[in-house]
């Protein structure tokens, strides 16, 4: 019977190919460094669920087809689950396949569940047999301190995260309450006075009673106001997800993330110097 211990190391060591894959993957795609992940350390731990259980249900599975199927299946599963749950307790989206065909709410979609399909077999018969000769190499003394280290890194780790995202999260609905409110007080207040001076021109009235002009100043300064509240694990955390389900969130963290990127941009044009 396989010791938990070895199976923690195997979550701990495929979470961190999975990372080294996904950064792979997506900084060749936009052709730029893209740390991928919701967690500060190196590993996506959805890789090492999917590859931990791959090994667990898969290796008594009688041929490549049955592994196959309860590859894709299983991982359609976990990435709709994974995504619906940390989407509701902090409104963030770390993957969206919506511009892919077959989808569902953006969360999986098939061409991505046969691939994770391929994917299991290639852990399975190509990767494991070695990955299990790395661990079986070591004796349980040397592997139980071993899992306690990288357990409290990730606990650490997972802890630091979430209270990142929930900071984020209460930053962005100060950041919306307080645009919403000093927009109503200023749009009421520029009303009251124009209706005091009916001389003006007709068209000078629209340019300064425009709702949308007053927003876009107002979401301009309280967006470089929580920038610069924000600590480091808060801007990372934005950075890594793709964007907000939360509507009110969703236009407010893109501009957050463009001014980031911009800054990031203007201080790598200035290093250069």
């Amino acid at each position: 019977m396989m010791h938990i211990t070895t199976i923690f190391i195997w979550f701990i060591l495929y979470s961190i190919l999975g990372w080294i894959y996904e950064t792979i993957f997506c900084s060749v795609k936009t052709l730029k460094w893209d740390n991928r992940g919701m967690l500060i350390g190196p590993y996506c731990p959805i890789y090492g669920i999917g590859a931990v259980l791959d090994v667990l249900v898969c290796s008594g599975l009688p041929n490549y087809g049955a592994v196959f199927l309860t590859c894709m299946l299983g991982s359609a599963v976990l990435e709709y689950t994974t995504s619906y749950t940390t989407e509701k307790l902090f409104h963030a989206v770390w993957w969206d396949y919506s511009d892919l065909p077959l989808n569902i709410k953006g969360r999986i979609c098939l061409p991505c569940s046969l691939g994770f399909g391929a994917a299991g077999l290639i852990v399975l018969y190509g990767i494991h047999p070695y990955m299990a000769r790395v661990t079986d190499s070591l004796s349980l003394s040397w592997q139980e301190p071993a899992a306690l280290l990288l357990m409290a890194v990730f606990s650490a780790d997972c802890a630091l995260t979430a209270d990142s995202l929930i900071a984020l999260n209460v930053k962005l609905e100060t950041t919306m309450k307080a645009i919403d409110s000093q927009i109503s007080e200023r749009y009421d207040a520029l009303i009251e006075n124009t209706r005091q001076n009916l001389s003006e021109g007709l068209e000078t009235l629209k340019e300064k009673i425009s709702l949308e002009e007053f927003r876009e100043r107002r979401m301009m300064e309280e967006l470089k106001h929580t920038l610069s509240t924000m600590n480091w694990n808060q801007t990372r955390a934005l950075r890594s997800s793709v964007s907000f389900r939360h509507a009110r969130y969703r236009e407010l963290g893109s501009r957050m993330k463009h001014a980031l990127s911009f800054r990031r941009k203007e201080t790598e044009r200035q290093d250069l110097k």
